[in-house]
């Protein structure tokens, strides 16, 4: 249930408590006054102050249960319905109101979505497609031409990037290899490449427990 129809309910029967302990209220205080007025001294105890005291709580109880019906109008943009005099109606009014905002509001966040299409996209063979007929083979190659020279010219900044990926892949290259070239293992053993030493016997001769570990741990070792 929505929180307004909740609200709504709680208003009603908030309405009817208040209305009732208020009536039991008034007539209590009005039974205590006529019994304390035949009354000699009225302020000696007797029934007529039990009812008094009784008809006060009464009505304080169904003020505390009261709720402002304009507020709740109010929260909800139905102030126009107050107009209605007949309190049945009246809320009736208010359940009609709350079921069409409800059902917009659900709408508009739950949406009706339908399948996207592109128009500029491929067809799947509809627009030649005949019913009864069997399709024409089209080769994949020959209308893939349709789209050649499509792309774009590249943007300056898409250029600068491509020309900075490629400076600095040559760059990284050429420090790999001056690595490679100035290692004193690869010299020693004799060859020019780190893949070139695997097939040696370097790493069976300098072979470690816990090299690995050793190696992935170096910055919280260092920290």
């Amino acid at each position: 249930m929505h929180a307004s129809i909740r609200e709504l309910a709680r208003l009603k029967l908030r309405s009817k408590v208040y209305s009732l302990f208020l009536g039991i209220g008034i007539l209590a205080v009005t039974f205590a006054i006529i019994i304390g007025l035949r009354k000699e001294d009225p302020l000696v105890m007797g029934i007529h102050l039990l009812l008094l005291g009784g008809g006060i709580a009464s009505v304080l109880v169904g003020l505390f249960l009261h709720q402002n019906e304009e507020t709740f109008a109010q929260k909800y943009d139905m102030t126009h319905l107050l107009d209605i005099d007949d309190r049945v109606e009246r809320f009736e009014a208010y359940m009609e109101h709350l079921s069409e905002w409800i059902s917009s509001d659900i709408e508009e966040l739950n949406p009706i979505r339908t399948r996207g299409s592109d128009p500029t996209g491929p067809d799947w063979g509809k627009t030649d497609f005949k019913l009864g007929h069997e399709p024409v083979r089209r080769d994949a190659i020959v209308e893939g031409g349709k789209y050649s020279g499509l792309e774009g010219e590249l943007t300056s900044g898409e250029k600068m990037v491509a020309a900075a990926n490629t400076e600095y892949a040559e760059s990284a290259q050429k420090r790999w290899e001056r690595a490679e070239a100035n290692d004193p293992d690869l010299i020693e053993y004799g060859v020019e490449r780190l893949g070139d030493l695997v097939r040696t016997e370097y790493f069976e001769k300098n072979a470690e427990d816990g090299a690995f570990s050793k190696v992935a741990n170096q910055d919280s070792d260092s920290q």
